[in-house]
């Protein structure tokens, strides 16, 4: 079976990537290796309510997953924005706009006309700065800094909340005042993520893109400094089908890039930065709960996004959202569905399960506390996340990882967030998976000139 391109994964940036391909005309070959799409950003039915692997809406102003599938005939309806952004301080929450005031609201206004005033392209400079250390420029107020370091609390998953890069931060805050004329923008795709999955995976069907669920990529082939295609593993890992191509697109976690090639393929420079990445140290992890109840378990008001930078036990900073406030179809009548995350630091913590098991407990003592309504619980549901991608740490991101094409082996090229890209999560994700498609083209298409990427 012979391909234009074969793209490996079938997450978010491999829709994407794979999606545009054949909308192009070319002959495109989608696997992934489980039954399901989206990847990291999965989703299923539990007890009647629409749950994922974490929390995921969208970062996206109209220009890179919704305006892919635009391209393609399809509407993504975007929910209704939050409508406040509490902030837990100490002990109580309290509307963000609370953290400064007076003089303090000049400092802000610097900070934003000054990022209005950089160019894209000169936000390179700044992968190895903490975002307070740029903002320090402009503003000395603590309550400044703690603003927009509340959004990175919720958007960038970070154990550290006072260490987001400067770079990936500011990247998307201009994008937002740019686009949407606020500092951040995320909305729920209406009918949920596993709906729109199935729309992609249905419009990449019918332009003629095969997809092949359930179906693992054994190794992608290279041959004298080329790619070949790709083998597929047959029954109890023995070698399988071959779809031959002369590029192959792969999406998949950096960490799990080097077991799809033999020893000896990939170039050295590109093993030692993936290497480094997949460290465990270097990923982004958190535990959370899903809570389902008969009232909104909430801070201040049903569509916030709420964050913290320390639970009273555990520590730990993270965020709250409460879906069935974005929409209402995520869960039965009657019912609500909340999710509570807190990122930790896997430097020594990375699979101590003594040590997990304590800080569940901890955390669901500081929920009750802090969302009392969550005493009255109809179920929780605990989840552990440590694939979620590498952390947006300064000197973690940018020129550090690896670009969309590897240019030592032709027709190899990477997608997904933890490859080089900015913004945040499945926003990212489209972006790199944009990108990724031009770069098979060799030429950037008309269709996404406008669009804000790296």
């Amino acid at each position: 079976m012979r391909y234009d391109v074969v793209v490996v994964g079938a997450g978010v940036a491999g829709l994407v990537t794979a999606l545009t391909l054949v909308e192009q005309g070319k002959r495109v070959a989608l696997v992934e290796k489980h039954g399901y799409l989206g990847g990291r950003a999965m989703e299923h039915r539990y007890r009647g309510h629409q749950i994922g692997l974490g929390s995921h809406l969208v970062e996206d102003p109209g220009d890179s997953l919704t305006r892919v599938c635009e391209l393609v005939g399809i509407t993504v309806t975007h929910s209704d924005r939050s409508d406040s952004m509490p902030f837990w301080d100490r002990d109580r929450w309290r509307p963000i706009q609370e953290l400064y005031s007076g003089s303090a609201k000049q400092g802000l206004k610097r900070c934003i006309q000054a990022l209005t005033e950089t160019d894209y392209a000169d936000l390179d400079k700044l992968d190895h700065l903490p975002l307070r250390e740029w903002m320090a420029q402009y503003t000395s107020d603590e309550g400044v800094y703690t603003v927009w370091e509340a959004i990175s609390i919720l958007e960038q998953i970070t154990d550290k909340w006072y260490d987001h890069s400067a770079s990936e931060n500011l990247y998307v805050r201009k994008m937002h005042y740019e686009r949407k004329r606020t500092a951040g923008y995320s909305f729920w795709p209406m009918g949920g993520w596993e709906k729109l999955w199935k729309e992609m995976a249905a419009a990449f069907t019918a332009r003629g893109g095969e997809l092949l669920l359930s179906t693992t990529v054994r190794r992608v082939l290279v041959d004298d400094g080329a790619v070949t295609g790709v083998e597929l593993r047959g029954a109890a890992g023995a070698p399988g089908d071959v779809l031959e191509a002369d590029a192959v697109v792969v999406n998949a976690p950096v960490w799990n890039v080097p077991n799809l090639f033999e020893d000896g393929v990939l170039p050295h420079n590109l093993l030692q930065r993936i290497r480094m990445l997949a460290g465990n140290r270097n990923r982004a992890c958190w535990i959370g709960y899903w809570i389902a109840a008969k009232e909104p378990v909430i801070a201040m008001s049903e569509r916030e996004m709420a964050s913290f930078q320390a639970t009273p036990r555990t520590g730990l900073g993270g965020f709250t959202l409460n879906f069935t406030g974005y929409d209402p179809d995520v869960s039965p009548p009657g019912e609500y569905l909340t999710c509570v995350g807190a990122a930790f630091d896997a430097t020594q913590h990375y699979g101590d399960k003594a040590w997990l098991d304590r800080k569940f407990h901890e955390f669901w003592l500081d929920i009750e506390d802090m969302m009392p309504q969550a005493k009255g619980a109809l179920w929780t549901k605990k989840h552990l996340v440590t694939t979620y991608g590498v952390i947006n740490k300064p000197g973690l991101v940018g020129a550090v990882r690896p670009d969309t094409r590897v240019r030592e082996i032709d027709g190899l090229f990477l997608t997904g967030d933890t490859v080089r890209s900015r913004g945040i999560g499945i926003d990212k994700a489209a972006r790199t998976g944009i990108t990724a498609a031009e770069a098979v083209l060799g030429d950037r298409l008309p269709f996404f000139a406008d669009t804000v990427r790296y």
